[in-house]
C-alpha cells in the first residue's frame, strides 16, 4: 500500500487586523472572536491550511496600538481534498 506524501506542518504567527467594530472589544470578546475566525478558516476551501488555534499564555497579542491582533497557531497543510470548490452536494456549515 502507498504511503500518503506528508503535509508540512509547523508553527507561526498569523496577524488580523482590528475592525472599525472588533477595536472596542473586550480582550475575552476578540479571543472569542480569533476562535470563530480560525474554526471558519479551517472549513474554508480556499484556505490552504488547517490551524491550531493557541492554548499557552502569551500565545495571543492583542495590539490595539497597531490595530491588530497576533497568534502563534499551529497548522498543517490542508489535504488536496480539502480544498478548491466545493464537490457537488457539498452542503457548508454555518
Amino acid at each position: 500500500m502507498p504511503s500518503k506524501a506528508a503535509r508540512p506542518e509547523g508553527e507561526r504567527w498569523f496577524e488580523w487586523p482590528l475592525t472599525p467594530t472588533s477595536i472596542g472589544m473586550t480582550a475575552a470578546e476578540l479571543i472569542s472572536e480569533l476562535y470563530e475566525t480560525v474554526t471558519a478558516l479551517n472549513h474554508d476551501r480556499s484556505w490552504n491550511l488547517t490551524l491550531v488555534a493557541p492554548a499557552r499564555f502569551g500565545d495571543i497579542i492583542i495590539d490595539r496600538e497597531a490595530g491588530c491582533l497576533r497568534a502563534k497557531c499551529a497548522w498543517k497543510a490542508k489535504d488536496p481534498s480539502q480544498l478548491g470548490p466545493a464537490p457537488a452536494g457539498y452542503v457548508r456549515g454555518e
